[in-house]
Parts: structure tokens; sequence; C-alpha cells
């Protein structure tokens, strides 16, 4: 297995390095090849391939030829064949004798005489020591070439040479008709077109290849040229591909084929028209007619076909038109006649279509033509009947307005009977008039007729009226802004705490006028502090709402009775009672603020309050004693009556005091005190007895007064008393 191994290893290693053992060498030269900027190695008995851009443009490569050897090296014979489109220059006289690192620099040179693939070869014979070796320069040489030929719309290709002509076929005029360009490449190189071009008109390239665009060899580049006529008449054009070494131009030439129509005006005389002239029909009375007669002709080479003659416009009709569709052949002609017939006096516009064509007409009703309009400012705004009219928003409060201006464009006097405003928002004067003529108005021709219209609103929004003259009416409408914030206000009069059962007087007043009327509402409520509502607080004319009204331009409110002030009763039960005012204005847009100030009245709890002492009931031997007061925290405990004797008298008891909380709870707390707040009414029955000193008196004879008191927790109640003699 070793000496196996071992053989072979030998075998591989003999297989490497033969050339040495069989006495050969590697050549010593090395070659360097510069084509362009492009340099590339170059191997012993390669090809060099050099393609020309065109056929007699030369194209040129430098071959260096370097000797890497150790001792020298002679070049002694040269010898060049094939192609004579190839030549070398650089070689000087031979020999050659090169030392080391010596360089022969070489250039090829190739200018093709046609585009055929042609080839040539180098050699030199050189010698180093007693080695003699050749060396092979192979070149082929490929070069372009291109033709051009057109293929016309359903046609063959034909060759097309410089000064050549692209004929496209007869083609209807409006229609498109195409031919192709072929640029072929026949040669045996790749190349470059550099650029193609079309001009004229009615000829329009598509396809076009971009500046410097290659074609290979063999291949094709197609671009088409489409002709679209707009006449008859031949039309002509030009065309160009521009190649490195030439360029090929080419003529266009196309004609286009239809019918031709022209016109004529056909009245006394025949006048020649052309599409889209204004035509002028007679002017004519409302109610009667007037009319003109159009005549067209086909001045073309091929049958026309026309499938619309029409017209429009207001009191316009075609009348004594020819059957459709319309066939006119080269020569001949057709008429129609437009009539006018006016249902009112104004200038009319319309349209005659025949065909394609068409024409503009304008005729005149005799008569008057009211028109209608309004100026903002500098702007005037035309209107119709029955349109709308809008004012410039204003705040309430203020106002805007706008000139109604009533024309008459036609030729006899218009006038006018009646100008009113109607509607909801003219009755509340919303909208008003100014500056009206004296009725009836007379419009002249020409002449025009202004007033003023005014909008004044109360109320936030939209508001619209109607404005009528004679029979036209028009919509007015207005929007209405918020009027300016209400000035500061405060509520006078009484304030702070304020006794039961009185009645103070508030009044409110602003801070600065305000340019409005302010119609206002003063709430009162009641904040019981003892959980016990007290019907009597309300203003003097009853219940707790009262209406004001402010006037334009003042300060001070102006309650139901005229005056500025207003009464309210604070009742008998301890609270608060809160007025707080409402702003609206006469149409009822809320002025009041986010937040309304309100005035505060309090009403304490305080000790009892004895109105009056009365005796309901007399006998001989007692009475009762009927006491009256209020409570305003609805709370009593006590009872006290104080008695005085009669002179030479002696009272044993002179003071009864009563625990009273129960029974005034009890009545406090029941549904029948609600209507009377904290008011109570107590009655105590006495009987007397025991005996009498002065002779013809009785017991009760004894009592000279009774005095009474009542208590709760803040205190004691006034004394009250009642003579019993």
């Amino acid at each position: 297995m070793r000496s196996l191994s071992l053989a072979l290893l030998t075998s591989v290693w003999m297989a490497a390095f033969a050339p040495f053992a069989a006495g050969q060498s590697v050549s010593p030269f090395t070659f360097r090849l510069q084509q362009g900027q492009t340099v590339t190695a170059f191997a012993d008995g390669g090809t060099i391939s050099m393609p020309a851009d065109a056929v007699g443009l030369a194209t040129t490569a430098t071959l260096a030829i370097t000797y890497r050897g150790t001792t020298s090296a002679t070049i002694a014979s040269s010898s060049f064949t094939g192609s004579l489109d190839f030549t070398f220059s650089g070689l000087p006289d031979l020999p050659v004798v090169f030392q080391p690192n010596d360089t022969l620099t070489l250039v090829l040179s190739y200018l093709p005489t046609s585009s055929n693939r042609v080839n040539s070869r180098l050699e030199l014979g050189t010698t180093e020591g007693k080695i003699t070796r050749i060396l092979a320069i192979n070149m082929t040489g490929t070069a372009p070439e291109f033709v051009l030929a057109y293929i016309p719309q359903g046609g063959n290709a034909a060759p097309l040479a410089g000064g050549g002509i692209v004929s496209f076929p007869v083609t209807p005029v409006g229609t498109t008709s195409n031919s192709v360009i072929v640029v072929t490449n026949r040669g045996t190189a790749p190349g470059l077109i550099k650029s193609a071009k079309v001009t004229g008109p009615l000829f329009q390239a598509a396809g076009i290849p971009l500046a410097d665009t290659s074609i290979d060899a063999g291949k094709e580049l197609r671009f088409s040229i489409a002709f679209t006529p707009t006449q008859l008449d031949a039309a002509s054009g030009s065309g160009s591909v521009e190649f490195i070494n030439r360029r090929v131009d080419f003529s266009l030439q196309g004609s286009g084929s239809g019918p031709v129509y022209t016109y004529e005006l056909v009245t006394d005389r025949v006048t020649p028209i052309q599409p889209n002239q204004l035509l002028t029909i007679p002017d004519a009375l409302v109610n009667e007619k007037s009319a003109i007669t159009v005549r067209v002709r086909n001045g073309g080479n091929a049958d026309g076909k026309i499938t619309a003659i029409a017209v429009q416009g207001v009191s316009l009709a075609v009348t004594d038109a020819p059957f459709l569709p319309l066939i006119l052949q080269p020569g001949q002609s057709a008429t129609t006649t437009v009539t006018f017939s006016p249902t009112q006096a104004a200038r009319v516009s319309g349209r005659l279509r025949i065909g394609d064509d068409a024409f503009e007409i304008t005729a005149n009703g005799l008569g008057s033509i009211l028109n209608y309009s309004y100026l903002i400012g500098p702007v005037s705004t035309t209107v119709t009947a029955g349109g709308t009219i809008g004012l410039n928003p204003a705040a309430i409060g203020s106002s805007s307005s706008l000139r109604f201006v009533v024309g008459n464009t036609g030729t006899t006097p218009a006038s006018i009977s009646s100008i009113t405003i109607i509607g909801s928002n003219a009755n509340n004067s919303v909208f008003t008039l100014s500056d009206l003529p004296a009725l009836s108005a007379v419009v002249p021709p020409g002449g025009s007729v202004p007033f003023t219209v005014k909008f004044s609103p109360i109320a936030l929004g939209t508001a619209t009226a109607t404005l009528r003259l004679d029979s036209q009416t028009f919509l007015l409408t207005g929007t209405g802004n918020a009027p300016a914030a209400l000035p500061d206000y405060r509520i006078d009069g009484a304030s702070g705490v304020q006794d039961p059962l009185q009645q103070p007087a508030i009044g409110l007043t602003l801070a600065s006028p305000y340019s409005l009327r302010v119609n206002g509402t003063l709430t009162l409520a009641f904040n019981s502090s003892v959980f016990s509502n007290d019907p009597a607080v309300q203003f003097a004319t009853g219940g707790r709402t009262v209406n004001f009204y402010i006037p334009a331009n003042g300060v001070r409110a102006v309650f139901p009775d005229g005056s500025n002030q207003m009464r309210l009763q604070t009742g008998s039960v301890a609270g608060t009672i809160t007025l707080t005012p409402s702003f609206a204005t006469e149409g009822g847009v809320d002025l009041t603020p986010a937040n309304p100030a309100a005035m505060n009245l309090t009403v304490a709890q305080t000790a009892p309050r004895l109105l009056s002492a009365v005796i309901t009931a007399r006998t001989s031997s007692g009475f009762t004693v009927a006491v009256t007061g209020y409570s305003t925290g609805r709370s009593v405990t006590q009872f006290d009556l104080q008695f005085a004797p009669t002179a030479g008298e002696n009272v044993t008891t002179t003071k009864i005091s009563l625990n009273v909380e129960s029974s005034f709870i009890a009545w406090y707390q029941s549904a029948a005190s609600q209507q009377f707040g904290s008011l109570f009414s107590v009655s105590v029955p006495f009987t007397f007895t025991g005996d009498v000193k002065t002779t013809g008196l009785s017991l009760v004879d004894t009592i000279q007064s009774v005095a009474a008191t009542v208590t709760n927790r803040q205190g004691t109640s006034n004394s009250v008393s009642v003579n019993l003699k």
C-alpha cells in the first residue's frame, strides 16, 4: 500500500511539471491591450475584437509587448495576413533586441470598408538564446450598417433612402392614418441612432427612440408617424434619422378627403357666413314673427352626411328643415329656416346647429323689459322675479340696508303701480321700505327706479319677508346676530337683614344706558332656615315673579305699576330671600348673563314677637286670654302670664309659666300651619277661686290686667297686656 501511494504522488508531480521536464519554457513576453479607456491582459495567440462605429470610421487599439525574461530576446521577423482593412504601426526595423522589462508598443487600426466581419493575423518571430517562438495576434473587425424602410397603413414595406418620400393614403378629414418607419442594422456590430425627428403641423410621431439608442446587429427599431388632416389640401412634412456617420432625410406627404360645408344667409340677398358667426333675426313685436334662411352647400370631394339641424333659444324654432339624415353630394345644397316668435319683450340669444357646425343667433322682441338688481355698497347683484335677496347680517338693535333698482332694458316705457312688503316680519317692521318713488312710477327705456330696503332684526337667526312689485315677488332674507352684551346692573333698595312681616322696596339699575328696550323678569326664591316655606314671602303684586322693562337708552327698571321700585313681603319665617333678574330683547333674545348677579335678603331666627292679647270669654269666675304672635324659628318653648290685681285686692298667684314646646311642635309640624308661616294664636282659659274683700266685686273683678310673654331658645318676646277693667 505504501509503494502504491508513492508511485501515484510521483506521477502527479511529474504531470504538474511535465513542460519543464520536456525542455519547454513559458513565454517570457506579456501583453497589455488598451481599447479606449479599457485596459486588459492579452494572451499570446488571442483575438482582438475591434467593432467600428460605422463603415468608414476607424477604430484603434494599442498593444504593449513587454519582455519579462532575465537575459535578452530578439524579434527577428514579422508577418501580417488577412483583411487589408487592418493596419498596424510602431514596429521598428528588425531585428529588435529586448532587454529585461523592455516594452514594444504597437498601434492596431481597423478602417472598415463594409459591414462584413473581417479577420487579420500578425505574427512576430522571436529568439531567446536557443529558444525560438512565434508571437501570434489575431484581429476581428465588425461594423454596423443601417437601412431604412417604411410601411404605409394597409400596405407593404418599401425602402426609404435619403431624399425619399413617405406617402400616406388619402385620409378622411378628422381621422388618422399611420406609417411605420423601420430602422434595420444589417451589419455585424451594434450601432447608435443619434436622433430621430418628425416635423409638420399635421404629422405626429409616436415611439421616437431616445438619443443614442443602440441597435444590435441583425435587429431593428420601429416608430410610427400619424397623419391627421384637417382640410382637403395636400399636406407635407419632413423626417430624419441621424446616425454617427450620416443623416437620412425624407419627406412626408398626405392629403385629406371629405365634405366641406359652406354656408350662406339668404334674405333679399345672399351673404356668405362662417360657423360661429353671429346671425341676427329681424326684430319682431311680441306675438308676431320674423325669420332667416340658411343654406348649406357641400364643396368637398366626398359625400357629406348631416344628422342634426336644431336651434336653441327662447322663442326660436327651426322651420322648413330637410329630412334627416341629410346626404349632400359634392356640389349639392339644402336650406333651413329659423323663426323667431317672441312672447315677451326681450333680447334673445340662441344657437343654430347644422351638423357639427354652429352659429350664434340674436333677436329682439320689441316691448318693455324690466330687470331687477340690488346694490350693497359698490356691489350690484342681479335678481329675477321669485329670487332671493339677501341683506347683510345685522346685530339686534342695528340695521343693514340695500338699494333695490328696477331697470328697463326694453324699447317701450313700463310702469310700477305698487311696491309693498308682506309677511309677518313686515308687520313688526323687521323689513321696511324708504325713498319710494311716487306711484304709479314710470320706468323709461334705458332708465331705472331705485328705492331702499332696510333690515332691522329683533330676533336671532334668519328672518324673511316678501317684497312685491305689482305681480312680481322677491324673497327678502336677513340674519339677526346677537346684540351687544347688557351692561352691568345692580339691584338696589333694601339689602341685608330684614325684619319679619315687612314690605321693603327694591329696584334695578343698569350701569350705563342700553340702546334697546329690555324686557325682564325678577324672580324671588325663598330658602327657609327652618325647613318650612312661607307663602307670605312674595311680591306686593302677588306671586314670586314680577315683570319689568328698561326703556331703550334708559337705565332704570320700570315695574307694572309704572314705578321704579317694587315692594315684597318678608313673611314671618327665618330664611334667605334671593332676587334674581333675567333679561331679553323685545324679540325674545336672551340677554341674561351666564351667572346673573342676585340680591339676598335675610330674615333671622329671633326671639318670638307678640302682636296682640285679647280676652275672648269672661265669666264672674274666669276668662280666656288669646295671644297672637310669630316666631321666625317656628319654635316656642314657654308661655308666661303675669296677673296684676285690682287695688285693694290680694291675689295669691300673680304669675303662671306654661311649658308649651310640645304644643307648638305639633302646631308647626301640622299642615294647617304651613299657610301661616310662623304665626300662632294661643288661647288660655282661667278659672279663679277664693274670697273677694270688696263688696260687689266678682272674682274676675279682682284682676286689673294680664300681661303675656313667650320664650324660645333665642330669647323672650316682648310683653303684651290686656285690661280687664
